[in-house]
């Protein structure tokens, strides 16, 4: 294994450091590193599109490295306002085909934004700028940028955070998230909003507006509401066709009840309703899907390792005819994750979802996990994965099984003496394809991470 990535991951220093007027600062560095093994992963296309001629590309094996450094500093002006800077590189080696990323690959501005606080009469903050955003479970809201994966998560977006009551808030968020970064250097063409299969011209913006609402009055019973508008426009595909834009509405509802001690719940429910293609074009449709996901948890709390079991399973809507370029008028119900697009659970699913549009899915599953000591936790995870609706050329359903396991464990701890924490990562995960993807094959992913942040 490459050992001199470890040596460039060890060179790193932060501060904190207090001026005058009541300025203070602060600065570091995180890093992450990532060892890849993938065999076999099966990849669907669905053959309606206009630049696919195949249900089903089978996978071969490769691995890669993956090594991303984030440093970043953060200054705050008393209390009432605030300037966070964090740049990052990240290059990666392919052992299948040598292509590697040199380092420095690239030079971006990861985050990038200022924090005004306490206005209006200490009920409003302000956050304008480059920033990353996570709500909820993550399945409406969590990733601007799924066009380069796990690279960067960021929005360019104006958030405002009202404080209505002591245990409520509301958070209004406008954002625009473009298909390039100018503010890059040496990898100025990475694609940020691009669907996974359609390379080599896509040019999709999106836009959006969010209003979410937390309630935290009932410590047994806190909920959200939220309504996100997303407007996403014409973009290129690789055979040279201009996909539709689409402009939709997204209202939903997440509940976290908790009957005991050991037992809880969550469940969130989300419709969403708008249309494709402009208004009296002949590819104009309407949209209406939903998704839907519900679990129930037994969490041994007298047991020292707090053992847990969580049934639950996942729903989003499904289309036959979503990707269908031919003009027909029918209603989309295909269920589109809006800010969500990356399948936030499995890696071989990300691979197997080609336009990282997560539709068209049932997943029932149970999960069991421990956490042994302070900062280990390990769980497994399984079920059958079902498309909702037939939108392939065989006419099955059963996407296949998947199963999984993970196992966090801490490296170095935070105290004193020593700033930040590290902590390692292992993640394996099974899955036997079923008929959807033509003929079943099992495919395998391994891998290994380090985290620091200092």
């Amino acid at each position: 294994m490459r050992t001199y990535f470890l040596v460039i991951m060890s060179v790193c220093a932060a501060g904190v450091w207090h001026g005058a007027a009541g300025v203070t600062g602060d600065a570091g560095i995180d890093w992450r590193f990532y060892e890849v093994f993938m065999d076999n992963p099966v990849t669907y296309q669905n053959n309606r599109t206009a630049d696919t001629a195949t249900d089903t590309q089978r996978g071969t094996y490769y691995s890669y490295s993956r090594l991303r450094t984030r440093p970043w500093g953060r200054l705050d002006f008393g209390d009432q306002y605030g300037l966070y800077l964090r740049l990052a590189n990240e290059f990666r080696f392919y052992d299948n085909n040598k292509q590697l990323y040199p380092f420095p690959n690239e030079l971006f501005i990861d985050n990038l934004y200022l924090d005004f606080k306490g206005l209006l009469g200490d009920r409003l903050n302000l956050r304008v700028g480059r920033q990353d955003l996570y709500y909820g479970g993550g399945r409406v809201i969590r990733d601007g940028t799924p066009g380069d994966v796990t690279r960067s998560f960021f929005f360019d977006a104006v958030k405002a955070s009202v404080s209505l009551t002591e245990k409520s808030s509301v958070d209004i968020v406008g954002m625009w998230q473009r298909p390039d970064d100018p503010w890059t250097l040496g990898n100025e063409e990475t694609d940020l909003t691009r669907y996974h299969s359609r390379q080599g011209g896509n040019d999709l913006t999106e836009r959006g507006l969010m209003a979410y609402y937390s309630n935290r009055e009932r410590q047994d019973f806190p909920f959200e509401l939220y309504y996100v508008y997303k407007d996403e426009s014409r973009w290129l595909a690789s055979s040279g066709a201009r996909l539709p834009e689409r402009r939709y509405h997204t209202v939903g509802m997440r509940m976290k009840p908790r009957f005991s001690e050991s037992w809880s719940a969550e469940a969130e429910l989300a419709g969403q309703y708008g249309r494709i293609g402009a208004s009296g074009a002949s590819d104009e449709r309407d949209i209406l899907a939903m998704m839907a996901y519900g679990g129930v948890t037994y969490t041994e709390t007298r047991h020292r390792w707090q053992p847990y079991v969580t049934t639950a399973s996942l729903v989003l809507s499904g289309d036959d005819e979503r990707f269908d370029d031919s003009g027909a008028r029918g209603t989309d119900t295909g269920w589109n994750p809006v800010f969500g697009r990356m399948i936030w659970y499995s890696d071989l699913m990300t691979v197997a979802y080609p336009f990282y549009r997560l539709s068209n899915l049932a997943f029932p599953h149970v999960e069991a996990g421990i956490r042994p000591s302070e900062g280990h936790w390990f769980y497994l995870q399984g079920g059958p994965h079902f498309a909702c609706v037939s939108d392939n050329s065989n006419g099955s359903t059963f996407r296949g099984w998947l199963g999984l396991l993970r196992y966090q464990f801490p490296l170095l701890r935070p105290s004193e003496t020593r700033r930040g924490a590290a902590h390692g990562v292992l993640k394996a995960e099974v899955m036997q394809a079923g008929d959807y993807y033509g003929e079943p094959d099992i495919a395998y992913y391994i891998r290994f991470e380090l985290h620091a942040r200092y």
